[in-house]
């Protein structure tokens, strides 16, 4: 945006004079930190890497599957893991969600971790299409370590995670589930 006297304006005026601009993302009580390149005049953009905060400093993490993906000896219902691309690194992630019966009349819905509007379409195709009764609850979702994904990738994931906590029925612990999911899919199984 230019002002009348040609001089670029608004809250992001050092941004537009800059060649790159990185963002150090992260939740206030994980140690970790991604540091996200959202403006590379010379390169790709939306490229992270991920870090964690030790003695020494902040220490890169080679592998950050590892990270997402929580060691746990039983397989609880609503985990599952998604596959998801943040600039060209894939990554392996998981997701958790929580469903239970509504106790105040008003359904609520959390989404740490990933779009919140996102999760609400995603419940009512869900609904909609596998016909799975679950206007009435309380659904919460969650991304392992307090990463951001915007991929529509985990959208099949989300839909798996909750489907699986509201039918208390595990998802196989080597199962890696992607796709998105559109609102005029086909009815998905149960």
């Amino acid at each position: 945006m230019l002002q009348k006297t040609g001089t670029i304006a608004g809250p992001r005026v050092l941004e537009h004079m800059v060649d790159t601009v990185l963002y150090l993302e992260g939740e206030r009580y994980f140690s970790y930190r991604i540091l996200r390149g959202v403006k590379n005049r010379f390169g790709s953009t939306n490229e992270i890497g991920m870090f964690e905060m030790k003695g020494e400093g902040l220490v890169e993490i080679t592998n950050p599957s590892e990270i997402l993906i929580s060691e746990r000896e039983d397989n609880p219902s609503g985990s599952c893991i998604v596959a998801s691309m943040e600039g060209t690194r894939p990554m392996l992630i998981e997701l958790q969600a929580l469903t239970t019966l509504s106790v105040f009349g008003i359904p609520k819905r959390t989404a740490n971790g990933l779009d919140y509007n996102r999760l609400a379409v995603l419940i009512a195709v869900l609904e909609k299409r596998a016909n799975m009764n679950i206007g009435g609850q309380d659904i919460y979702v969650n991304v392992v370590s307090g990463i951001k994904l915007n991929e529509p990738s985990i959208d099949l994931g989300v839909i798996c995670a909750c489907a699986s906590s509201f039918k208390n029925k595990p998802i196989p612990k080597d199962t890696v589930i992607m796709g998105e999911v559109r609102l005029n899919s086909e009815k998905l199984e149960e």
